[in-house]
């Protein structure tokens, strides 16, 4: 049976957005009924952009609640939290010993920073080390797979990359995984209809928030430019509307009837967003739902988290003593 597995940074108060379920959480819940799945909360490498400790401790929690309410089925999944596995920083100071400072700084979340203006030695060698620690978290278990977005590939490119090193010096002890990237979904349009979905950009459509920030969002979709009043001809490639809406699996037929209104200018924008949001609030009904009676049985949720601890760090404790004793320590 293969192994796949994956994590998400708990980064924002907002929670699980529109981009984050189908770039990450719905392929990595459909690998469930395929194998063996290894899933975490990525809560360490938030310390890289969030500083209120009380605001990690939420998120975190927040997350991992979201993630079973999507459906993660811990009988079928090792769902784990990354702070509670203290092998996983102790191997990627190991790590850290087969990776150079130029491969680092090819990174994407590192020439990010620059290209943003931000001097080089302002940055933290938290954010500059983070692909590192994402090669202790994925080579820790020994997966097949790692379902990742496109922004994340190169990250998983560079831990192959590692573990190679590692094994041409010490023998053989990592697996190399292969990279999963669902290319449909891997990289979720924003609001504003360019840039990728991302909390931090504020072009998010979140979840489990109330109905009036959800609808507040859908609302905000920017569209056609060109197109100023409602019975103006308009591109429907420009809309990214009718994107999210065949997505969430809207009626095909009628998409495409709305489609050609759009280029006619028989229907108008609001009409389309209020169609919108009128299905995603149903698609996502049962889901906010289950978040709702999780939330009221936190015990529950504690008992979960301790027993993926105990598991993930069974394992890793076991691939620490191999790699401890492949170099010398």
């Amino acid at each position: 049976m293969k192994t796949y597995f994956s994590g998400i940074n708990p980064s924002s108060t907002k929670g699980l957005h529109l981009g984050n379920y189908f770039g990450m959480a719905k392929p990595a819940l459909d690998f469930q009924d395929k194998g063996s799945c290894i899933y975490f909360i990525a809560n360490l490498h938030t310390l890289n952009s969030v500083y209120d400790p009380i605001e990690v401790k939420t998120n975190t929690e927040q997350v991992f609640m979201e993630f079973l309410a999507l459906g993660l089925d811990p009988t079928k999944t090792l769902f784990f939290v990354q702070s509670d596995v203290p092998a996983v920083p102790y191997l990627q100071t190991i790590l850290n010993n087969v990776v150079t400072v130029s491969e680092l700084k090819l990174m994407h979340a590192y020439k990010d920073k620059l290209q943003n203006d931000v001097a080089a030695d302002s940055i933290s060698m938290g954010l500059f080390s983070y692909p590192v620690l994402m090669a202790a978290d994925i080579l820790f278990s020994n997966p097949d797979y790692v379902p990742v977005g496109q922004d994340q590939a190169q990250h998983v490119e560079l831990a192959r990359e590692i573990a190679r090193t590692f094994n041409n010096r010490y023998g053989e002890v990592f697996k190399i995984p292969e990279v999963y990237l669902t290319k449909e979904t891997a990289r979720i349009k924003g609001t504003d209809g360019e840039r990728k979905m991302s909390k931090s950009l504020g072009n998010d459509i979140p979840i489990f928030a109330p109905e009036e920030v959800i609808k507040k969002q859908i609302m905000s979709i920017t569209t056609d430019p060109a197109r100023i009043h409602p019975t103006d001809p308009g591109d429907p490639a420009k809309n990214v509307t009718f994107e999210y809406l065949e997505l969430l699996g809207y009626d095909a037929a009628k998409v495409t009837d709305m489609k050609e209104q759009y280029k006619q200018g028989t229907i108008g924008d609001v009409e389309i967003k209020k169609q919108l949001f009128g299905h995603f609030m149903e698609y996502f009904a049962d889901v906010r739902k289950k978040r709702a009676e999780l939330d009221g049985n936190r015990d529950y949720l504690h008992e979960l988290r301790a027993r993926g601890a105990k598991q993930a760090n069974e394992i890793a404790e076991a691939t620490l003593k191999t790699v401890r004793r492949a170099v010398g320590v």
